[in-house]
């Protein structure tokens, strides 16, 4: 059997890998959009301002497993450790027990070798403070952080086939570039993050994906032993950054933002202070820099991974400014699922 010609449209991370995936099982893979999108050379997307937070524990035993599997990679390859920039600083997550699926968060930890820690113990530990009684923390040792601007440009450097002019227009099979050339392929993958819901609704396409702020600041710290951390019972996300600095961050409430133009959000930055300040007692409230403001595509339910939209129109997308964790997992079974059953893969939402 001839293996399909895919249009992946967006050279984000997960595009990129999806490509890549396509192109080392024999497919013609065309990735669309490749060229930086800022005079200097870079990029101006999810993945050049995403934290790039990487563990294997998630609460949603899905989840759970693409985030497992991609961590396993990720570790097990050294030269792709060293093409994303791995750094092992450790994951604590904290949050209410009864949230946890799939036999709770001791079953939870045990499948990801992690921790369970009682707030107290977190508190001695880690100097987090304010917790709620009966919230636990999980502590996942082999767990880090990557730079997926960097993964990104080490994946494209490996591709075959790429178009550096964007999409204009989706029209069915075919992808019309801005510069007005037409590409026909046999399936298009539209991977362009926060760009997809406006791309398909152009293309008459409905879909469910939305836009979404994200912002996070860089912080001054006195202690240099913190993890990377997500809080649920707060919201607060933050991860190392570089000697006694770290990337802080809460979820924005603004949806269905312009993606070329995500403004910061000062109210935000407010409050992501007045949260760590509580959190963290050994954080300067003042961050170092403006803050980083972008958005990201998010799906329903939530998580990168290929959606049917319309005949040979899918989408890879929808990760929710937490892609990295499963994009190595999530490329490899998009593209496994692309191949193996090109007349009907994906979730149909959109």
């Amino acid at each position: 059997m001839t293996e399909p010609r895919v249009l992946v449209v967006g050279a984000g991370l997960a595009g990129a890998l999806l490509a890549r995936r396509l192109q080392d099982a024999g497919a013609e893979a065309v990735l669309i959009g490749t060229a930086p999108d800022s005079p200097t050379g870079g990029y101006r997307d999810a993945t050049a301002a995403s934290g790039g937070l990487v563990r294997a524990f998630e609460p949603e035993p899905a989840a759970r497993a693409l985030a497992a599997a991609s961590l396993a990679e990720l570790r097990g390859d050294p030269g792709l450790a060293a093409e994303a920039g791995w750094r092992r600083t450790g994951s604590l997550y904290l949050l209410d027990p009864d949230t946890v699926a799939g036999g709770g968060v001791g079953a939870g930890a045990a499948a990801v070798d992690a921790e369970v820690l009682t707030a107290a113990e977190v508190a001695r530990r880690f100097g987090v403070d304010g917790l709620p009684e009966h919230a636990v923390g999980v502590w996942e040792r082999r767990a880090g952080h990557v730079v997926p601007d960097r993964l990104r440009r080490a994946v494209l450097a490996g591709l075959t086939r790429t178009e550096a002019v964007p999409m204009a227009r989706l029209d069915g099979d075919t992808v019309e570039l801005r510069d007005g050339r037409r590409l026909a392929g046999d399936l298009v993958v539209v991977a362009a993050g926060a760009w997809t819901p406006g791309l398909l609704r152009a293309a008459g396409l409905a879909t469910c994906l939305r836009t979404k702020h994200i912002q996070y600041a860089h912080h001054a710290v006195r202690r240099a032993d913190l993890p990377s951390f997500v809080d649920e019972t707060s919201g607060l996300y933050g991860r190392p950054a570089g000697p006694g600095r770290l990337l802080l961050g809460l979820p924005s409430s603004r949806w269905d933002v312009d993606p070329a133009a995500p403004a910061p959000d000062a109210e935000l930055a407010a409050r992501v202070r007045a949260v760590a300040a509580l959190r963290l007692p050994g954080l300067d409230p003042r961050p170092v820099g403006p803050p980083v403001s972008a958005a990201d595509c998010y799906s329903e339910p939530p998580g990168l991974a290929l959606r049917a939209v319309s005949g040979t129109v899918h989408t890879f997308t929808g990760g929710s400014g937490g892609a990295a964790k499963t994009a190595l997992a999530a490329s490899r079974r998009a593209a496994s699922a692309l191949l193996d059953h090109p007349s009907s893969v994906g979730v149909p939402t959109g």
